[in-house]
């Protein structure tokens, strides 16, 4: 069996060690050679409860080093969702014999992309578990979630087989019947909390503390259940709440990136959820807004100036 992982951040490494703890070893593609190194010499360290579960030895490459790969059963992506078409360009110029994909990205323009993709079995997930990377052979477990996946594309039920047999208490999968539900649920949290994080340099917990920004926080979840035709919004909207205290010490993914004056996931969130508005014609101010200071923001950065 030949599993891949493309993209060595906290998710790509908290899957990599969990699945080869559990008899299914993989192999980890990082985008830095230094990365590659380091964890082939010295194996892949957990953190979690302040000390180190176990270290696992895995087998790590650099993106240079795909040509070596020749059939994958199945590719796990993991990379940032701007990142994701290169990936499939690698895919595509290497001419690897994939079997199966699972893409693990927040927001969903990637599933755009899909149609480019001939790949036998596709399929999309959410990671809830919380994880941070602290070193290249480091990553901390900071909260036991469960990793949800659902079929796009389905062949021979080859992802459902494998991960019927990971059975680990501190990494649950569950699967899930519908594709677009499950990334449509995400994404919601996802463009309520991390745009307006972003910009006003908050933690989760403050957009349920704040009467400001919790009003900001309602129209912006109103506009994104218009756009997507969600029901039972009241539900969702508790759920949202809900992520907000539980996570209240957090700081967005998107924050993140903006504090390290990284491209942002914002046109995977917010530009596809303008992209789908565009096509049914509404009109959605809070998110255009929302959308153009966090690209202010990046382009500030680029041009080497200062965010007040």
């Amino acid at each position: 069996m030949n599993v891949v992982i493309i993209g060595s951040g906290s998710i790509g490494m908290l899957m990599a060690f969990y699945f080869t703890k559990l008899g299914c070893p993989v192999s980890l593609v990082t985008n830095r050679v230094e990365q590659a190194d380091d964890l082939n010499q010295n194996g892949l360290h957990l953190f979690y409860s302040e000390k180190t579960i176990k270290k696992v030895s895995i087998l790590a490459m650099n993106v240079q080093q795909l040509t070596q790969l020749t059939d994958v059963d199945l590719l796990i992506v993991t990379v940032k969702s701007h990142q994701v078409e290169h990936v499939i360009k690698q895919i595509d110029e290497n001419q690897l014999n994939i079997f199966s994909v699972l893409f693990l990205q927040n927001g969903m323009s990637h599933t755009e992309l899909f149609h480019q993709i001939s790949v036998p079995e596709i399929a999309v997930g959410v990671m809830e578990h919380g994880a941070m990377r602290t070193n290249n052979v480091t990553v901390r477990h900071t909260g036991i979630g469960m990793l949800k996946w659902s079929y796009v594309r389905q062949k021979s039920q080859f992802i459902e087989r494998l991960f019927s047999q990971l059975n680990e208490e501190h990494f649950p999968i569950e699967k899930q019947q519908n594709w677009k539900q499950l990334l449509q649920r995400k994404l919601v949290v996802n463009a309520c909390i991390n745009p307006i994080t972003a910009i006003f340099a908050i933690p989760n917990g403050m957009l349920v503390k704040n009467d400001y920004y919790f009003s900001m926080m309602r129209q912006v979840f109103v506009e994104v259940t218009d756009i997507l035709g969600i029901e039972n919004q009241e539900g969702l909207w508790k759920y949202v709440c809900q992520v907000c205290e539980k996570t209240s010490r957090n700081r967005s993914s998107m924050l993140v990136d903006i504090d390290s004056h990284r491209e942002t996931e914002v046109d995977s969130i917010v530009g596809y959820l303008l992209r789908q508005a565009s096509a049914k014609q509404m009109n959605v101010p809070v998110l255009t807004f929302l959308y153009r200071a966090i690209r202010a923001k990046e382009q500030t950065y680029e041009l080497g100036g200062t965010t007040l």
